[in-house]
């Protein structure tokens, strides 16, 4: 049956042109006339790419009926109908046939070679496609890298291939090739067949990258089939892309639409717990690893007042959606609340400050986050708040100042006094379970430090130059010492940010990279500009960011840099096996050209608006602007998926201008997302960009701090 080139629903849109950013294949008037039989889905992508060039096709359901129709010497390409369900079932005879013709073939994901049927169908976990011959030349020279997300494959024997599959090292080159790690072919010839053991062609809705490889790739199948094909003409528009091109002018309301956008990705996601469905999201948040299935978007979004989840795990399953995070997280609970109080100040919407209400009675109002100990005033845990309902008892430092920022500023905007207790006795726990220095640790376990007393903890020596962890605790003592006027809460913050500076950079403990803590560090200096604008406090301020600065590109992005290796706690995977095992870097070497929404630039937006509007410094206002610019422009924008619809996911390579890292985080990778993190702090930073503020002034008049002496008794008796 011949198929005329339209298709009424199509999900991806491509022209002929390459001018408008679409498909379009460069073909002499002597191999348009080449006519391409394919077995495939109607919404096939690699059918809807074709369909839409000057080819001459006929779509087969049926490879019997495709392999009897096709003239001799003609094309055939026969595409994964069933993935990753059934394999492609061929005709007993299909080779034979395909050789008795003379045909040119590609077929992927099939039941059998010509050697025999192929094995089982294999789910893959972390494995991604590495080049192991030198068919693609050299644009794509062996141990180039290629991610397919989740896929699944046919098993069949080791053999030569010109693509492997293999879980690897690496940014886009596996470092470390592939002799101790297992691997099996995916992409091979044989004879005049072209073989795929898994779906190559699912290249949209699979959302593979990099494209500008996978262009290579496709071209190379293509071009094995027609004579003369140009494969640098391959292009296509990915189904979840950044919301405007590198060096497009942004429209007027680009900043309000952005911060928008950013706050309806919450119920879009169903990240916001609802009632209809709680039962769904406990029984996977009581496992070891709460991570599940995609949410039905059908389901009711919540209205806060069950908390909310974490995002979306750092994986691709076929279909273009990727696992969620069931966790339910106190610092995400804060920061949402804080964006939705916030993004209600630019676009006012129905709910948003209802939710942000919701979200703080259920955060401060409830048992979730809390232990016997917490809730106790004679208790060395008193007054703090557990890291996640799983571990109320685990208390990170740098996540209780987190729920600190974004109460504070949620509160405010709510205009509510009932948590003002809540949020001076979080400051003031984590404040006496600090160490003389000021450190306290990566983070104290409950159960641990439940017989020591809070005065053993507060007469610590501990030296901890990791400002991941332990600067925007500082940070919050100074905003503290500012409404209440109580110097311990200073000198603390000043000795810890003393040493940290004496330390700076070589005995910096970095976690998952120098810029996330350089970034960290830039709040508590702008802060302790604020009170006490001293030569010493300017000269460190300016330091940092001049430093962090260093790596701003001209789209305003912040190339993400790694320290010495001997101070990192999650470096570069140091083997083919310890990718994905750990927490991890999204670049693997320095001069890799990838920003970091999780750790560095989120933090960096916030921390350099404190910076630039305490100094008032061109150069921090100006650096601002571009950063600002460029997350705008990165924010994600799809059609087809609404809860990949406004996000910022975590790494995006800035020359090819794509969402793409080293997926080696074990979870929070290349393509996750955070409801805390990561779009709490961008989106509340773009909205009080538009207001030209600072988080410093936005809480300046909070009436925290108004009933501290009375706390100061109770929590810090004698001091």
């Amino acid at each position: 049956m011949k198929y005329v080139k339209h298709i009424d629903h199509v999900k991806i849109m491509v022209t002929l042109f390459v001018a408008i950013g679409m498909l379009s294949f460069g073909c002499t008037t002597s191999n348009t006339s080449t006519t391409l039989h394919i077995v495939a889905d109607q919404n096939n992508d690699l059918f809807e790419v074709l369909s839409k060039t000057p080819y001459t096709y006929t779509r087969y359901e049926d490879v019997d009926k495709a392999l009897k129709s096709v003239s001799e010497n003609g094309k055939l390409i026969v595409l994964a109908l069933n993935y990753p369900q059934q394999k492609t079932v061929l005709p007993p005879d299909f080779y034979e046939r395909a050789k008795a013709k003379n045909l040119k073939v590609y077929v992927e994901f099939p039941n059998l070679l010509n050697a025999g049927d192929t094995g089982d169908i294999i789910a893959t976990k972390k494995e991604r496609l590495v080049v192991t011959s030198d068919a693609f030349g050299a644009h794509l020279p062996q141990m180039s890298i290629l991610d397919a997300g989740i896929f699944s494959y046919v098993s069949i024997p080791g053999r030569a291939a010109i693509l492997q599959g293999a879980k690897v090292a690496g940014f886009k080159s596996a470092v470390y090739g592939l002799n101790e790690t297992d691997h099996f072919p995916i992409l091979f010839k044989q004879g005049d067949v072209l073989v795929a053991t898994t779906k190559l062609s699912n290249i949209i809705q699979g959302r593979y990258s990099p494209i500008k490889e996978w262009n290579i790739v496709i071209g190379h199948i293509l071009s094995f089939l027609i004579d003369d094909f140009d494969t640098d003409t391959v292009e296509w528009t990915p189904s979840v892309k950044p919301a405007y091109s590198k060096k497009q002018e942004l429209p007027e309301n680009a900043y309000r639409l952005a911060v928008d956008r950013g706050s309806q990705w919450y119920d879009k996601g169903r990240f916001l717990i609802h009632p209809e469905w709680k039962n769904h999201w406990q029984a996977i948040d009581t496992l070891a690893l709460p991570v599940g299935p995609p949410m039905d978007l059908d389901r009711p979004s919540g209205d806060g007042s069950l908390g909310v989840m974490e995002g979306h795990y750092s994986y691709i399953n076929p279909d273009g959606s990727q696992p969620y995070r069931y966790w339910l997280r106190a610092d995400c609970v804060a920061e949402t609340a804080m964006t939705m109080a916030m993004a209600n100040s630019v676009q006012k919407r129905e709910g948003h400050l209802q939710k942000a209400e919701n979200l703080m009675d259920f955060l401060f109002n409830t048992d979730t986050f809390m232990t016997d100990d917490s809730k106790n005033p004679d208790g060395t845990s008193y007054g703090l708040i557990g890291w996640a309902d799983t571990a109320p008892h685990k208390y990170y430092g740098d996540d209780n100042a987190r729920v600190i920022l974004g109460g504070l500023l949620a509160a405010q905007l709510l205009g509510n006094k009932k948590w003002d207790q809540s949020l001076e006795r979080l400051i003031l726990a984590n404040f006496r379970t600090a160490g003389e220095t000021g450190f306290r640790g990566n983070a104290l376990n409950g159960n641990k430090i439940a017989p020591l007393g809070w005065r053993k903890l507060s007469e610590g020596q501990l030296i901890n130059p990791a400002p991941h962890y332990e600067s925007w605790l500082w940070a919050t003592y100074i905003w503290l010492y500012d409404k209440t006027g109580y110097k311990p809460l200073l000198e603390k913050a000043k000795r810890a940010i003393t040493i940290t500076m004496d330390a700076y950079p070589n005995e910096w403990i970095w976690t998952n990279g120098l810029q996330q803590e350089r970034a960290r560090m830039i709040l508590p200096l702008a802060w302790l500009v604020r009170v006490e604008n001293t030569e010493q406090h300017r000269q460190w301020l300016t330091k940092l960011c001049d430093d962090l600065l260093e790596y701003q590109v001209s789209s305003g992005a912040l190339r993400e840099v790694l320290g010495d290796q001997k101070q990192g706690k999650y470096g570069a995977s140091k083997s083919n096996e310890a990718y994905g095992t750990s927490e991890a870097p999204v670049i693997f070497s320095n001069g890799d050209p990838i920003a970091d929404m999780l750790y560095t630039t989120n933090f960096a937006l916030f921390s350099l608006n404190e910076a630039a509007q305490v100094t008032q410094e061109v150069k921090y206002l100006k650096a601002v602007d571009k950063l600002s610019d460029f997350l705008v422009r990165i924010q994600s924008t799809s059609s087809g998926r609404s809860d990949l619809d406004g996000a910022w996911f975590r790494a995006f390579d800035y020359e090819n201008w794509e969402y793409y890292g080293s997926n080696a985080d074990h979870g929070w990778g290349a393509w996750g997302t955070l409801t805390g993190w990561t779009q709490s702090f961008i989106t509340t930073t773009l909205a009080l960009k538009l207001e030209q503020t600072s988080y410093w002034d936005k809480t300046k008049n909070s009436s925290v701090g108004t009933d501290f002496e009375h706390l100061k008794a109770t929590m810090l008796p004698g001091l």
